[in-house]
């Protein structure tokens, strides 16, 4: 199975490429030209404009996107006509215009063709020229004034932050595989830095915004693209060159080196970390009078504690937790099985939402909530999130037990080389897969088991581990792991956590999750001090030895009722 999503993966870039080299024996009809919108500060922001070849006199509903992973493909071959441009979201491009729906994609302001500057993401002029886009849409002939946003990873962040700015035209939003909280959810979850994702985000964003190919793109593709798309008014790309070489080096990791909670600022001269993404908009996004969907995975990054935040504080009309990794183009649900339900992410499903918001007047209801529940390999739908209740497991010798008792304290000596993989839910973001191997055999962790489970366990929520923690050195980074372990013995991991401690209690929250085991399994709670090479080594330098207290240490779960 890794190995099939690993060659899911590799193909997801090589269309690039094969598309290229043969010029598109599959495209979509389209009229697409490729224009500049002039923004409050006479920045001209870059914007493919796709229209469908048959626009009525009253015009149609437009989905936009806003990206800073070049908005469309210049082919070595010359432009295909009259079809979708090729890009990043072609796929989502074609299903919305062929469904009858304009769609304008643009570069965010300093990256791709557009001018300005990108000092950080989600700036403030970079959310500014979020209202005079939508402007500029509603007055266009082919426009019938209803718009509507979406996007992946950056451009669902971005789609979100449009609903904030206050356009009554902005009907509808559906915003897939974003971060609400930008440090607690990537730049350093629990304080410990995410160098892994981060370093190789901070170096492919630098060549996208110098005209450059990013690490993730093969080579194969890099024969038929030369780059982003120019604009129609700078047919020779002489302006784009320009603006490449004005602009300074995007070092994202350089700027965040220091970051581990949301206070800190991003780079010397940045606004607080947290303030740079939907968390820093709260207030804007709660008044919103757009229909708003929002999608995450319980296994790509943090994306699932995304979804649950913006419900508590936005007004959310669909919510959905899929198994899907960050593209949506596979199953991440470490229990997955042949016969899982639907686990990747249904681009008509996309299209079918804004059929809901943006054309139909009185479409029917669908589900408030729906989530995909490892282990039964199925999705639940409801107007709400199930009711929980806290279960509360003691480590207990090597045990996990329901009631507390003392013993012996037990010690980890940590192995800095220890790891969860190189395809996990925090490398996933580079278009990497999710991978779901057998750890019961993995370096450097130590581990409580609970007996074999009586009855189905169901769990829906962020578990936590509590425990008094004596260490070596002044800090560590402590990982906790959740697992699964089947009646043959193989274990997986269902979620995880991590926090920077110091001596003594220690709390670490743990990402949340649905799953149910079966009776005749067992839980087992594993902790490391380390998780190489995603996240940064705890201490920098030197040895670490861990010990963990004989009473008091638990793991609580919120179990399903």
């Amino acid at each position: 199975m890794n190995a099939f999503l690993q060659s899911r993966t590799r193909a997801a870039f090589s269309w690039l490429a094969a598309a290229a080299l043969l010029s598109a024996c599959h495209a979509v009809p389209a009229v697409v030209t490729h224009q500049g919108i002039m923004a409050a500060d006479s920045v001209r922001i870059a914007a493919d404009v796709i229209l469908p070849p048959v626009v009525p006199d009253g015009g149609v509903p437009v989905v936009f996107i806003q990206t800073r992973y070049w908005r469309s493909f210049h082919l070595r071959g010359g432009t295909r006509n009259n079809t979708v441009p090729m890009g990043p979201r072609e796929a989502i491009v074609e299903k919305l215009v062929t469904a009858g729906f304009a769609v304008v994609v643009t570069d965010v302001r300093g990256t791709g063709a557009s001018g300005g500057e990108w000092p950080w993401p989600w700036s403030e002029g970079e959310v500014r020229d979020m209202g005079p886009v939508i402007d500029w849409i509603v007055a266009q002939r082919w426009s019938n004034g209803a718009v509507g946003a979406t996007g992946v990873s950056y451009e669902g962040t971005t789609a979100l932050l449009a609903a904030g700015a206050g356009r009554p035209a902005l009907r509808a939003v559906l915003a897939r595989e974003l971060e609400w909280n930008l440090v607690d959810e990537i730049i350093a979850p629990g304080n410990v830095r995410n160098v892994g994702f981060v370093s190789s985000w901070s170096r492919s964003v630098d060549a996208l915004d110098h005209g450059r190919f990013p690490e993730l793109f093969p080579r194969l593709a890099r024969l038929g693209i030369r780059g982003v798309q120019p604009i129609d008014d700078d047919s020779t790309g002489v302006l784009l060159t320009s603006l490449q070489q004005r602009r300074p080096p995007t070092d994202v990791a350089g700027s965040v080196v220091a970051v581990r909670r949301g206070s800190d600022r991003f780079g010397r001269s940045g606004p607080p970390a947290d303030s740079l993404g939907p968390a820093g908009h709260a207030a804007a996004l709660a008044a919103t009078s757009a229909v708003v969907g929002i999608w995450g995975s319980w296994w790509d990054g943090a994306t699932a504690d995304a979804v649950l935040r913006a419900v508590e504080q936005m007004p959310i009309r669909e919510a959905v937790i899929g198994p899907w990794a960050h593209e949506g183009t596979s199953n991440a649900s470490p229990l997955r099985r042949d016969d899982s339900e639907r686990a990747t992410v249904d681009l008509d499903a996309v299209v079918a939402f804004f059929r809901r918001h943006l054309v139909e007047r009185n479409a029917p209801a669908v589900p408030r909530m729906s989530w995909y529940v490892a282990g039964t390999e199925a999705w639940t739908s409801a107007e709400r999130w199930p009711v929980t209740a806290p279960r509360t497991l003691y480590l207990v010798g090597e045990q996990l037990v329901s009631t507390a008792a003392a013993s012996a304290p037990r010690s980890l000596t940590v192995d800095f080389s220890a790891s969860t993989g190189k395809n996990t839910r925090w490398t996933t973001g580079l278009a990497r897969p999710v991978d779901a191997p057998d750890r019961s055999d993995a370096r450097g962790v130590i581990s409580w088991q609970s007996a074999a489970l009586e009855a189905p366990l169901s769990v829906f929520g962020a578990p936590e581990f509590v425990c008094r923690v004596a260490l070596d050195a002044p800090e560590a980074a402590l990982h906790v792991y959740v697992e699964s372990v089947d009646r043959s013995g193989r274990v997986r991991l269902l979620t995880e956590g991590v926090q920077r401690i110091g001596a003594g209690q220690a709390t670490v929250r743990i990402r949340p999750v649905a799953f149910e085991l079966p009776a005749g399994w067992s839980l087992r709670l594993s902790v490391a001090g380390a998780d190489a090479p995603s996240f940064e080594r705890v201490p920098a330098a030197g040895a670490q030895r861990m010990q963990f207290a004989g009473e008091g240490c638990r793991l609580t779960v919120p179990v399903v009722r």
